[in-house]
């Protein structure tokens, strides 16, 4: 299927902030970050771009945080000023495995229609 083209098909834009919420949950999983350190690590994952736009992220953790799956609080250590750190939640995390389960059927069905496409596929080039 690589050797479709891009011609004029908007299936190359695909909505990249629907991946904003598993991938800081993800990025949370492991240990506390920073708003910053965030938009650092999640072009990193593959899913957004090499410019995250912060109001993005930061509409993002708000979200996260007022559903009780993220808890913030200010870092005044060191220096320079106080940041906000950002913790994964023992809901956030239970959120996440639900990501995970949603992802995973959505891959499964994905395959299922690559499949089904590759073979309508093959069977045009097959034809003389």
């Amino acid at each position: 299927m690589k050797k479709m083209q891009r011609q004029g098909c908007g299936c190359y834009r695909e909505r990249h902030n629907r991946w904003i919420e598993p991938s800081i949950l993800y990025l949370l999983y492991e240990k506390k970050k920073h708003g910053y350190e965030l938009m650092t690590e999640l072009p990193e994952l593959g899913f957004i771009g090499k410019t995250v736009d912060p109001g993005a992220i930061y509409r993002m953790l708000r979200h996260l945080e007022q559903a009780g799956l993220v808890f913030s609080q200010w870092d005044t250590t060191g220096s320079g000023p106080a940041r906000r750190v950002y913790t994964l939640s023992d809901l956030g995390r239970n959120h996440l495995y639900r990501w995970a389960d949603a992802l995973e059927k959505r891959r499964n069905s994905l395959d299922a229609f690559l499949a089904k496409l590759e073979a309508i596929l093959q069977k045009k080039e097959d034809k003389p």
